[in-house]
């Protein structure tokens, strides 16, 4: 599929950024000291990567009247100046931080370029397994070059269901019909990794993930190429008001037929 010139930028960034990853990862391996010096070790590494990004878009885009957002823990990001922006990129250095620090590859590099409100172009990277995921709008998603395709399962017990802290999920959002489709399933997995498990429903390697509700920001790369896939989103709200919301995507039909159940 033809790239546009933006989506080729985040390509050539994103995989060239990611050295820093893949090289620090087999350090990491390796470390023996205390879990103190992990943790520092995974920040620098972190900062060193969201570093690089921002000075090669500042490079490519100065001139251009861009903002930059980097998702990081040290500054938050108002939701109100990202939708304010005429013209922008979102960073996420490093989505799948718990994985990464106790080196299980799941873990992603995510950019989305926003222009009045909408994503135009996005991309997701998991340096070590090389899985590159692109969305542009109105185009398509791509998995490693090939076009993404949500699956075209129907049937909710033959659904594979994605999520995140699932004793948290439990014990938060109590909906026994949503329990016993869950019994019935083929099965759950948790990845702890919102932006790749969001690109496994594009790929059609899960069927349904479910996640405690986060800013828009931080799944915007992810969701554009599940849009592009032909996957939908929304978010569940709970029906105990002291407890957190969740989130749902799917394919259109298992989403339909979840949606009349929890939303």
């Amino acid at each position: 599929m033809r790239r546009s010139p933006n989506t080729n930028i985040l390509f050539t960034l994103v995989r060239n950024v990611a050295r820093v990853y893949i090289r620090d990862f087999g350090e990491l391996q390796n470390l023996q000291n205390t879990n103190r010096s992990v943790h520092d070790f995974v920040q620098k590494s972190k900062k060193r990567v969201e570093s690089l990004i921002l000075e090669e878009l500042l490079e490519k885009y100065s001139n251009q009247n861009y903002e930059f957002f980097s998702i990081n823990d040290e500054q938050k990001i108002n939701q109100k100046d990202i939708d304010d922006s005429e013209n922008c990129f979102i960073i996420n250095a490093l989505d799948g931080e718990l994985n990464y620090k106790r080196t299980i590859p799941l873990f992603c590099i995510s950019i989305a370029h926003k222009r009045n409100g909408i994503i135009e172009n996005s991309i997701v990277y998991n340096p070590i397994t090389d899985d590159i995921f692109i969305g542009e709008n109105g185009i398509g998603a791509t998995h490693n070059n090939i076009k993404m395709q949500v699956s075209s399962e129907q049937k909710i017990e033959y659904c594979l269901f994605g999520i995140d802290n699932i004793y948290e999920f439990y014990e938060n959002f109590n909906n026994n019909n949503l329990n016993k489709l869950l019994l019935a399933s083929t099965g759950i997995r948790s990845f702890g990794v919102v932006s790749l498990s969001i690109c496994m429903i594009g790929s059609g390697k899960l069927n349904v993930f479910i996640n405690r509700l986060i800013q828009p920001h931080e799944m915007d790369a992810s969701l554009l190429i599940l849009k592009e896939a032909g996957g939908k989103y929304n978010y569940l709200k709970n029906p105990e008001v002291a407890k957190p919301n969740y989130f749902i995507v799917s394919n259109e039909k298992i989403y339909d037929n979840l949606s009349n159940i929890l939303i």
